[in-house]
């Protein structure tokens, strides 16, 4: 049985009407939107802990001017830390809720996936892919792990790795933690048009 949807979402407003009315439509493929640089924030390289106070910063700095205004976050990056992505799309979903659109660029993977998702609307420009695939780990060769510390780095992996699944799920329309999982494993790499298909996106920006 799927898990019910959660309904604390961010606050989100279409002020573009050309981009409204495509909202509508049943094709994945709409017509670019104007996005104001005053409006627009990009969240680009690494996920870290890093990244996310500097664009964490300017969405709070945009909300302090105008509260309700809607917010475009343009997110290009190859991944990085689950944590660091969990922790922004938790930020954005639960804690400051900005009416804030994602767009996703060029490559968006494994981790920058949450931060695509943490948009109360999400899309892609026609050349950008996803990539899924586990969590992994880069081990300093000089330094020693016991069997106790890479059983308990094992079981944290696992746990990111459900959660990270599970919010793609609950995000998505048409796609199961357990199928989630599966292409993770499989080392995935999703187009714009099965994004769409999925439900994970609301369009395909050209």
């Amino acid at each position: 049985m799927r898990p019910h949807k959660n309904h604390h979402t961010p606050r989100f407003v279409v002020e573009d009407k050309s981009l409204e009315q495509s909202l509508t439509s049943k094709s994945p493929v709409i017509a670019r939107p104007l996005f104001l640089p005053e409006q627009t924030i990009q969240y680009f390289g690494q996920v870290n802990a890093s990244n996310n106070e500097h664009v964490i910063d300017e969405i709070k700095t945009r909300m302090h001017i105008s509260p309700d205004r809607e917010l475009y976050l343009i997110v290009t990056s190859n991944g990085g830390s689950t944590g660091a992505g969990m922790s922004f799309y938790d930020t954005m979903q639960y804690i400051l809720r900005p009416n804030l659109l994602t767009i996703g660029s060029g490559d968006v993977d494994t981790s920058s996936m949450l931060v695509l998702l943490s948009g109360g609307k999400r899309f892609v420009t026609k050349n950008t892919t996803v990539f899924l695939h586990s969590a992994c780990r880069i081990f300093d060769g000089s330094r020693k792990y016991t069997a106790s510390e890479m059983e308990c780095m094992a079981k944290e992996d696992r746990v990111k790795d459900q959660q990270y699944a599970y919010t793609l799920s609950d995000r998505g329309k048409n796609i199961t933690t357990h199928e989630v999982l599966d292409m993770m494993e499989k080392n995935t790499v999703l187009t714009p048009r099965e994004l769409f298909s999925l439900g994970l996106v609301d369009g395909i920006l050209e």
